[in-house]
């Protein structure tokens, strides 16, 4: 809890001392990102501050759960054209769900003296220089930070926002089945007490049938390296969204392997890897050699200009042979 005070320290001082607040999530934003976002807006209004967070991804392309959040909250949602148009000297970015600068909208106009980063997910090369950094991987996800800074904060959290938190901290402990600690299980119950409702949280999980249609055909092509690992590659022509290859990884766990991998194509030239793990392999260490990152049951790389076919080459390189020969029978 020590940590956190002194997150809400810097985070009074810097938010304080700015015109705006730019609040940034990851690039492919989902449940977490989106609500971790909006209870940082939470916090930027107690202090007096306006804020905005800088929403960068085609809407055809996000989760449809995630799309009707943001709908809801439109007046507090930018794109990077826009934020183009009003930026401000004085801005201050506050970056959440991320650490990454490959995994940002922004690129250069951030400088490290304007930057605060609350994270759960592992440092890397490509990490962010921040004036403060707040990345615990303890925590289950970007909205158990958040949970308790509001808590800190004395912060009313409405029954809306508390679903929203719940749906960030579901999405990452997949349902509270991995990665979730007693801290994570007491914010749970702190939001529950605050009437987040979990046929809401549920509704917000709803399938596109088409969307799962697609998930399920990805899972049919997985390939099961040996004991260790799931693999499932997409066709070259096909395109999916962050979370769609998020749902495969996560399916794939339920079969006897320590860790399971997505890669399929999310647009403009663009390949993503979703990796997820029951915790005897660090899958976080994994991605960041792809250049990604995350922790140590969860975690993504996001690369440009390559193929389906090569970045599954690139990862098998990295599996052997450090990880593919290790406890086979």
């Amino acid at each position: 809890m020590d940590d956190i005070k002194n997150l809400k320290v810097n985070l009074d001082s810097h938010i304080l001392k700015s015109k705006r607040v730019v609040i940034v999530p990851h690039l492919g934003i989902d449940f977490d990102a989106i609500a971790s976002g909006l209870g940082l807006e939470l916090i930027a209004s107690k202090l007096k501050k306006p804020s905005v967070i800088l929403v960068d991804d085609p809407v055809l392309k996000m989760d449809q759960g995630v799309k009707k959040i943001i709908d809801d909250n439109r007046h507090f949602i930018i794109d990077y054209k826009e934020y183009l148009q009003t930026k401000d000297e004085e801005d201050y970015f506050i970056l959440t769900d991320v650490n990454k600068r490959n995994l940002i909208a922004l690129k250069e106009e951030l400088l490290k003296e304007k930057v605060l980063v609350i994270d759960h997910h592992n440092v890397g090369t490509d990490t962010l220089e921040a004036e403060y950094k707040y990345i615990n991987q303890k925590m289950s996800s970007a909205s158990e930070i958040i949970t308790k800074l509001l808590c800190l904060y004395r912060i009313k959290i409405t029954p809306q926002m508390a679903t929203y938190l719940l749906t960030g901290i579901y999405l990452d402990t997949n349902r509270l089945t991995k990665n979730a600690s007693s801290s994570t299980f007491n914010t749970v119950s702190k939001l529950l007490e605050k009437g987040a409702e979990i046929h809401r949280v549920n509704e917000l999980f709803t399938e596109d049938f088409y969307s799962d249609r697609k998930v399920q055909e990805l899972i049919s092509l997985t390939n099961m390296l040996n004991i260790n690992f799931a693999l499932a590659s997409a066709k070259e022509d096909v395109e999916y969204t962050k979370e769609e290859l998020a749902k495969a990884a996560d399916y794939l766990l339920k079969y006897r392997v320590d860790a399971s991998f997505a890669i399929g194509n999310i647009g403009e030239n663009t390949v993503s890897v979703s990796a997820r793990s029951k915790g005897t392999i660090n899958v976080g260490e994994i991605m960041q050699q792809l250049d990604g990152g995350g922790n140590v049951h969860s975690a993504a790389a996001r690369l440009q200009a390559t193929t389906v076919h090569d970045v599954t080459e690139k990862l098998m390189r990295v599996l052997v042979p450090k990880y593919y020969n290790e406890n086979v029978l």
